[in-house]
C-alpha cells in the first residue's frame, strides 16, 4: 500500500484557521500534515511556488523549495504540477531546476511519470483539452490545475483519480473516476491510500470552527462516504459542490452533451444545459460555441 498526501494552491503567510494567537501558515504547518499522515508521496497539485492564497511576499518560492527539500531529504516523492500563478513572478523554473537535481522531486507539467509504481499525469492550467485530445495511454492519476470551467475535459483523459487544485474544494466520484478538488492548503487536503487503485480517501476542510473529515473507502463506494466534524451544509457542499445542481450531474450533462448534438441540434442542447443552472462558460469551453459561424456564408 502506498499513501499519497495532496496540497494545492499553498497559503503561505495566512493566519492559521483556529489557532489562538496570530500563528500564519509556514513549512511547520505542512511537516504537521505529513508526521500525522506519513505520506510515501506528497502531490503539489500547482500554485505551491507563487498562490493569490498567499500572503508571505516574495519568497514564497523560497518557502516551497525549502519544505521540498525537507520532504526529500526524508525519503519522500514528491509530485509538483504548475499552476497558473506560479510563475507570476518569474521563479518557478527554480522549481524545475531542483527537480531536476533530485531523483525524489518530479515536476510533471504536460508529462507523465511514474512513481513506485503509479503513473502520474501532470496538466497544467490552460492545457485540459489539448491533453484529453492527446493523451491515449492509461495513467492512474491526473494532478491539473484546471479553473472549473475546463475541468470538463479531465474527465475525458483515461484516469482512475483526479486530483486538481485552483479553486473550490470537493470530493466524489464523476463519471467513474475518484474527484478531489483542493484550494488554499493546508487549509484542505487529501490523503490517498493506493494499491492497484484507490482503496481509501480521507478528504479533510480546516476551518475557523473546526475540521470536516470526510472517509470513503473503495468497497463502499461514495455512497458509503463517512463525515466527521461536518455540519450537514457543509457535507453536502464538500461532496456535491455550489452549484445549482450537484457537480456530478454537470460533468456527466456536459458529457453526454457531446452526443445528444447531433442528435437535437446545438440550440435545443445549449438551452436544457443553461435551464439546469450550468454556466455558459463551462459550456462553451467543453462544447465550443452555441452558434457556430459558418464560413462560408456571406
Amino acid at each position: 500500500m502506498t499513501r499519497i498526501l495532496a496540497f494545492s494552491d499553498l497559503a503561505w503567510g495566512v493566519k492559521m484557521r483556529g489557532s489562538s494567537g496570530n500563528r500564519r501558515v509556514d513549512a511547520s504547518s505542512f511537516l504537521r500534515v505529513v508526521r500525522e499522515t506519513d505520506p510515501a508521496i506528497v502531490v503539489f497539485a500547482g500554485d505551491a511556488a507563487y498562490d493569490r492564497c498567499s500572503r508571505a511576499e516574495p519568497n514564497e518560492t523560497d518557502r516551497f523549495i525549502g519544505l521540498l527539500r525537507h520532504l526529500v531529504s526524508a525519503g519522500r516523492h514528491c509530485i509538483v504540477v504548475e499552476g497558473n500563478n506560479d510563475d507570476s513572478i518569474g521563479t518557478y523554473n527554480r522549481v524545475r531546476d531542483a527537480a531536476e537535481a533530485s531523483p525524489y522531486l518530479h515536476e510533471v507539467s504536460s508529462r507523465t511519470e511514474a512513481v513506485r509504481g503509479i503513473r502520474f499525469l501532470g496538466v497544467p492550467t490552460g492545457n485540459e483539452r489539448r491533453m484529453a485530445e492527446s493523451v491515449l495511454e492509461a495513467v492512474d492519476i491526473v494532478v491539473a490545475h484546471a479553473p472549473y470551467a475546463n475541468r470538463t475535459w479531465l474527465f475525458d483523459l483515461p484516469a482512475a483519480c483526479i486530483i486538481t487544485g485552483h479553486y473550490g474544494t470537493l470530493v466524489g466520484e464523476i463519471a467513474g473516476k475518484a474527484y478531489i478538488s483542493l484550494d488554499c492548503s493546508p487549509f484542505s487536503y487529501a490523503v490517498i491510500d493506493w494499491q492497484q487503485g484507490w482503496r481509501r480517501i480521507e478528504y479533510a476542510a480546516v476551518s475557523a470552527t473546526g475540521t470536516c473529515r470526510i472517509e470513503v473507502h473503495r468497497e463502499d463506494g461514495f455512497a458509503g462516504a463517512t463525515g466527521t466534524g461536518c455540519g450537514p451544509a457543509e457535507l453536502r457542499r464538500l461532496t456535491e459542490g455550489e452549484g445549482p445542481i450537484p457537480y456530478r450531474d454537470e460533468i456527466e450533462a456536459l458529457r453526454r452533451a457531446k452526443s445528444e448534438i447531433a442528435i437535437f441540434g446545438r440550440e435545443e442542447v445549449f438551452g436544457r444545459l443553461l435551464g439546469r443552472g450550468i454556466p455558459k462558460t463551462h459550456i462553451e469551453r467543453y462544447l465550443g460555441r452555441r452558434q457556430v459561424m459558418n464560413r462560408h456564408a456571406r
